[in-house]
């Protein structure tokens, strides 16, 4: 191989010649100022007496694990530079501090979305994979290759050292994969991270079987819980993730080699936090609520979340951090969630309040409380927030434009002369603040640009695009549990009716847009009347939205949106067959339109819902059942992690 091609090893799959890594390569060959040197890595080729002996300056693992739970607490107690710098002492000689510091740029470089942050984070991991490396197991070459095909991997020879160090690197590897895209925003890079992040997945399919095999009490093992909540934190959440994504992402999954099961996912989670002398129970605990608050609302599973699991969570952390901003912060959510906004938006402030090191982490508080005041119609309120964000954040100053000016709109009879000439500019500024993400546009990007266009088109208007993205943000779920807020929306689309039946009697001919404005009244509308539980006048709403969606020029999302919506009535009303019917044509009969993977997501909650059944899923400690895998892919994934980039490039149409 050549020496800018990039390398991570493969724990399952032994390769016996020696591979020379530069830095710059693992850095998706970008290079940096801080990321000139380059260092080795062997490929399993070593002697078989050659073995990582250590040396004087080498961190024990009692002092590295000791020194990342003292760096974990100062981290939640809002202390992240003294965080850093325990994690930076040792990071050259210690596995779990390098993984530390890694970690902490990792945080840094997504929140900030700075490209400097994310080149310094990979230079940072790339260090840290090579620290880690030193102190793994180290095979006898092509010698003990051909014994292992006829034998199994004798895990008691390890260290407990290396078989810490073989976890750590997989949690190392999975951090740098998941900044592969932000790093280099092209689609090779999107398969080159999705390729070593089977890598990871493989890497924690031999932990597994450590965890399984190793006789942890013969060797006398003082750390085994610490290995074991790392395990089962790292099978969980790949089999969590895998779990929720649509069949049209996860068959490219599926291609790379394997699949995941919630269930299974959220056993190994819950175990790994059940352990609180584990290291990574804090990690659990941050998965768990995340899933909890935030990934099973987005998905369309509000409904499944463990409300009683987050209460526990929180009551626990906020006792031991009574002032650490992230906790404050998803007890925002969960009362954000509960409906409970104007308590939420305080949670939040507190939470803002209680550090400014990393003020990234504010617009992430903002971001919350724009929706906090959208559901309880507080335009001025989503104006600022909106406003703030743009002001300061990076992370899409497209999308943060349209924002500010959609909820102009919501108060266009009370502007000001300023207030309209911002809105004008923020309006066409929009389409020239477009970004792409793995040689992609974004979604919602797409959708604000669309909005603004359209709004132009208009003459300067837009029907409720608040609610609109009220709706696409499945945040009827959240305000439709109090029937106060959902009057207020009501109300709302009422009067828009009114007076846009006045503007069709007083224009001389048809409006260019008319139909795709009374479609969007009218499913607003039937969200409405769902949550004022009156379902058959719902169904009306939805039904004559499907009556003119061949005539939409734009909008076209409506459609396929409303199909879901009113298959998610039937469920309501026990229809299963016609409720399955409909998801399978929204899902297949509509092609091309805004937001089509978002909607995806909630049709793949409601299919798994209808088939849901009363018997537990697969809690099987069993690898295949835990960490399945499609070994007839393994050829061919293994060609494509040894192409080239131009390579690539040529086959990524083909795949």
């Amino acid at each position: 191989m050549e020496d800018t091609e990039e390398v991570f090893e493969d724990a399952l799959d032994d390769v016996v010649e020696a591979t020379e890594i530069n830095i710059n390569a693992l850095n998706n060959n970008k290079p940096t100022k801080s990321s000139s040197r380059s260092f080795k890595l062997k490929n399993r080729k070593h002697d078989k007496h050659e073995k990582h002996t250590g040396s004087d300056q080498d961190i024990s693992l009692d002092q590295g694990l000791a020194e990342a739970q003292e760096a974990i607490d100062l981290f939640f107690n809002n202390q992240f530079e003294e965080s850093r710098e325990i994690a930076q002492r040792h990071c050259d000689k210690s596995i779990y501090h390098a993984l530390g510091f890694g970690t902490f740029h990792y945080l840094r470089a997504v929140m900030t979305f700075d490209q400097e942050h994310i080149e310094h984070a990979s230079t940072v991991l790339t260090q840290s994979v090579a620290t880690i490396d030193r102190f793994r197991r180290r095979t006898g070459g092509l010698v003990d290759t051909l014994g292992k095909m006829v034998r199994k991997q004798d895990y008691d020879s390890y260290t407990e050292m290396e078989v810490h160090a073989e976890l750590v690197y997989a949690e190392c590897l999975l951090l740098k994969a998941m900044l592969t895209v932000c790093e280099d925003e092209t689609l090779v890079s999107f398969v080159k991270a999705g390729l070593k992040v089977r890598q990871c997945y493989l890497s924690f399919r031999s932990c597994w079987d450590i965890l399984q095999t190793r006789d942890w009490v013969g060797k006398g093992d003082k750390h085994k819980n610490q290995f074991e909540g790392g395990v089962r934190l790292g099978v969980g959440t790949f089999n969590l993730v895998m779990s929720l994504l649509p069949p049209r992402i996860t068959k490219l999954m599926e291609f790379i080699g394997f699949t995941g099961s919630r269930d299974a996912g959220l056993a190994q989670l819950l175990t790994c936090y059940r352990d609180q002398a584990c290291l990574r129970q804090f990690l659990a605990s941050i998965i768990l609520l995340g899933y909890n608050l935030f990934l099973t609302h987005h998905t369309g599973q509000g409904a499944t979340s463990d409300y009683k699991l987050v209460r526990e969570i929180l009551d626990s952390k906020l006792e031991r951090y009574p002032k650490g901003a992230f906790f404050l912060f998803f007890q925002g959510r969960f009362s954000l969630v509960q409906g409970h906004c104007t308590e939420a938006t305080e949670w939040y402030l507190k939470a803002n309040q209680a550090q400014d090191e990393w003020p990234q982490f504010h617009h992430v508080a903002c971001w919350e409380m724009v929706w906090s005041a959208s559901y309880r119609c507080m335009w001025r309120e989503s104006l600022a927030q909106a406003s703030r964000l743009l002001e300061q954040s990076r992370w899409s100053p497209c999308l943060y434009s349209y924002l500010k000016a959609a909820y102009y709109c919501m108060l266009q009879d009370e502007l000001t002369g300023t207030e309209v000439a911002d809105q004008q500019h923020l309006m066409a500024a929009v389409p020239g603040l477009k970004q792409r993400i793995a040689g992609k546009s974004l979604p919602m990007e797409k959708f604000a640009i669309r909005k603004a266009e359209r709004w132009t088109k208009q003459g300067g208007r837009l029907t409720l695009p608040g609610l609109e993205l009220v709706y696409l943000w499945n945040g009827f779920t959240i305000l439709g549990l109090h029937y106060e807020m959902v009057e207020r929306f009501f109300i709302l689309i009422e009067k828009e009716m009114e007076v846009a039946e006045q503007r069709r009697g007083k224009a001389a001919a048809k409006e260019q847009f008319q139909l795709e404005d009374d479609c969007l009244l009218l499913l607003l509308k039937g969200m409405c009347l769902k949550y004022m539980s009156a379902p058959l006048a719902a169904e009306e709403c939805m039904r004559k939205v499907l009556a003119n969606s061949g005539q939409l020029k734009v909008d076209k999302y409506m459609a396929p949106y409303a199909t879901v919506e009113l298959a998610l009535l039937m469920i309501d009303t026990g229809d299963m067959a016609q409720a399955w019917q409909l998801l399978e044509l929204a899902k297949n009969s509509y092609k091309d339109y805004s937001l089509q993977s978002r909607l995806h997501f909630r049709i793949h909650a409601a299919q798994n819902k209808i088939q849901a059944k009363e018997t537990p899923g697969d809690t099987s400690q069993d690898v295949e059942s835990i960490m399945p895998m499609k070994q007839e892919k393994g050829d061919m994934v293994r060609e494509l992690e040894s192409c080239t980039e131009s390579e690539l490039k040529e086959m990524i149409p083909h795949i």
